[in-house]
């Protein structure tokens, strides 16, 4: 399997002075995983994967990126590229899986994105889309829906470009679907969904053009609401890969977009708070809905005001995050949609 070094060194030479950047602590790795055998030195690694990977793929970004400002000691193990493979990728998933990296994937196409996250994804995990359209062509939806999967959430899709059957489908297994125009009128409520995630991957075909989309649509995210899922999301308890479907695209907004995407999610990681209910310094608040038998248990956490609500089916209880609004809708006896669909998945 030929392996591509897709970091030229000079690169990182030209930031080695410029203390303050990025690319002045990004430590190149050639696919070698041996250099993360201490995985707490680096806030994640990064691989680029394209077919016909060279050492110019994805090098644009890298520029962008390197050049980026330092937020919080954000370290970067630049892993290189690796030309697209089911074997080779399964060998980079193991190496990711031993070491407990967080990694950030550059992926030349959904297919490529698909394929990383269908390795890794298993009944006990959740994966975010934020994609364009759901339909059957889309390599995301069609790849990671299959009946021994877990819970997939398609977000930001606009619904001119999605077919009304497979949302209808998403909704029935109990799976998050959620309109650009539902994001942009509550994007909080994306927050609980990327805390209960492991998994992220983010198409750029989803961002209006002008705002460095890789398609010519003229609706989409705007470039600040990606930065903030990405950011939201390298907060979250539990993500530990990204995906950024990206192609190689030769725009330098895209390019840009894409850096700045990298940044906010690696920040995000650098301030992350893995918090567990139940522990110390939570409160908890006990709400009646009229019954003593149906009473709703929320968690606060003292530190980061996030909330959680107890979810229990009589033989197994859990806990799963939710909003403030949420427990709101439970003080004026209204049941959070998140714990109806919560407690279908247990039944």
């Amino acid at each position: 399997m030929k392996k591509s070094n897709n970091t030229d060194n000079s690169i990182i030479k030209n930031y080695k002075s410029k203390t303050a950047q990025i690319g002045s602590i990004t430590t190149l790795a050639d696919n070698d995983f041996s250099l993360a055998d201490n995985k707490n030195q680096f806030t994640a690694a990064i691989i680029g994967i394209a077919k016909n990977a060279d050492k110019k793929t994805f090098l644009n970004i890298r520029k962008e990126l390197y050049n980026l400002y330092q937020s919080d000691s954000i370290q970067i193990l630049d892993l290189g590229n690796v030309e697209y493979d089911e074997k080779e990728i399964k060998k980079i998933i193991s190496n990711i899986n031993k070491k407990k990296l967080n990694t950030i994937f550059l992926c030349e196409n959904d297919e490529i994105s698909a394929s990383l996250l269908n390795i890794r994804q298993t009944k006990d995990t959740s994966t975010i889309l934020v994609l364009p359209n759901i339909t059957s062509s889309n390599k995301h939806i069609a790849k990671l829906t299959g009946k021994t999967k877990n819970e997939i959430s398609a977000i930001a899709y606009q619904n001119y470009f999605s077919h009304k059957t497979i949302i209808n489908k998403l909704n029935k297994n109990n799976c998050n679907t959620m309109r650009l125009s539902e994001y942009r009128n509550e994007p909080n409520n994306l927050e609980p969904i990327l805390r209960d995630s492991h998994f992220i991957a983010i198409d750029l075909a989803a961002v209006r053009h002008s705002d460095g989309g890789t398609t010519l649509s003229p609706n989409g995210l705007y470039a600040e609401e990606l930065c903030a899922i990405a950011n939201c999301a390298g907060l979250s308890n539990k993500i530990s890969q990204l995906n950024i479907v990206c192609g190689q695209s030769e725009n330098a907004v895209t390019n840009n977009l894409t850096a700045q995407t990298i940044w906010h999610f690696a920040d995000g990681l650098a301030n992350r708070i893995v918090e567990t209910p139940k522990k110390i310094k939570f409160k908890k608040f006990i709400v009646d809905m009229g019954n003593s038998s149906s009473n709703l248990i929320f968690y606060k956490s003292i530190i980061t005001n996030r909330w959680w609500i107890e979810v229990s089916d009589g033989n197994k209880t859990k806990t799963i995050a939710c909003t403030f609004a949420d427990y709101q809708k439970a003080c004026n006896k209204d049941i959070p949609i998140r714990w109806i669909r919560e407690m279908q998945k247990m039944s």
